[in-house]
């Protein structure tokens, strides 16, 4: 199966992704470097494509449903496929209609499909936070004249959490010193501590190998009294912390009256050589709006590695 993704514009409201046609016609005698690797027919060319229709489309959506954290770092990922099973080629139009309060990006995916071709595009769902538990779900339609292919993907909404003992870093927005490829910042507050999923669903790596010190920072939309940080570095049967987790970082919240009222980041609790999965780091209670994990060294001395950051009252 081939993956390719293209370049995106706005029409109206709707984010859309538009593949080109001699990008997606040149995967037919080649290899196209796109999001992965497709395959199609050789006898497919651009010359006899079909008119724009969608009688002939079959959609498909991966995984089938969906859960996903009302947060600013809650969106998961569904991987939206369209295959051409006529014997000419053709040019489509998926449609994408998510219930409130859901989100998707793209919402709209034009591509001209060879014959026998399926067309891979990870679309991004998300809710705002400040949404309710919901059960919702995002009709995906072939073909702007409703006489196309549909399905549906349901969508769990879980609203942030709140209320004495709850995770302020999980509703908060995230940044790093860097971050390297796929690793965004955003993994590490996703509300995902789980080490065996690192690399493929969660986790922050900062991007600069073998230079010290990194930092990963949330920062809440107003003042919280904070007493406690729990931090979950790499810790899993491939990737143990005693060679790939943290061994020494500084917990730092952001003090506004520091440096004559310019403010400036003040060290409430240290960890020195380290060598588990998760640290609980706990002082006294400070009134603050931003908290940061200074990592001033890891175990293999190449890369910061955090899994999930929380921060309580």
């Amino acid at each position: 199966m081939n993956e390719g993704k293209g370049s995106r514009t706005l029409v109206g409201s709707r984010r859309r992704i538009r593949y080109p046609v001699a990008l997606v016609a040149a995967c037919v005698t080649g290899v196209l470097a796109l999001a992965g690797s497709v395959s199609a027919p050789a006898s497919a060319s651009v010359g006899n494509a079909a008119p724009p229709g969608a009688d002939n489309l079959t959609l498909t959506a991966t995984p089938s449903a969906l859960q996903i954290l009302a947060v600013p770092c809650g969106a998961r990922t569904v991987d939206v496929a369209v295959r051409n099973d006529s014997s000419q080629a053709t040019y489509a139009d998926i449609l994408l209609y998510p219930d409130a309060p859901l989100s998707a990006s793209p919402d709209v995916i034009s591509s001209y499909l060879p014959a026998g071709y399926t067309l891979h595009t990870p679309v991004l769902v998300s809710a705002p936070l400040g949404s309710s538990d919901a059960d919702a779900q995002i009709t995906v339609k072939a073909g702007r004249t409703g006489r196309g292919s549909q399905i549906s993907v349901p969508v769990v909404v879980k609203a942030a959490p709140s209320g004495p003992g709850a995770n302020l870093a999980i509703s908060s927005t995230v940044s790093a010193s860097s971050t390297h490829a796929n690793f965004r910042a955003c993994g590490a507050i996703d509300g995902n501590s789980n080490s065996a999923d690192w690399q493929t669903a969660t986790g922050w790596n900062d991007g600069s190998s073998r230079v010290f010190p990194d930092w990963l920072a949330v920062t809440f939309a107003q003042t919280h009294q904070v007493s406690r940080v729990d931090m979950y570095t790499l810790n899993s049967t491939r990737y143990p912390a005693t060679r790939y987790g943290l061994r020494d970082w500084d917990v730092q919240v952001w003090d506004a009256g520091a440096n004559g009222g310019s403010g400036d980041w003040r060290t409430v609790a240290s960890v020195r050589g380290n060598a588990t999965g998760l640290v609980s780091s706990t002082f006294d209670p400070v009134s603050t709006t931003a908290v940061r994990v200074l990592v001033i060294a890891s175990n293999d001395a190449t890369y910061s590695r955090i899994v999930e950051l929380e921060v309580y009252q």
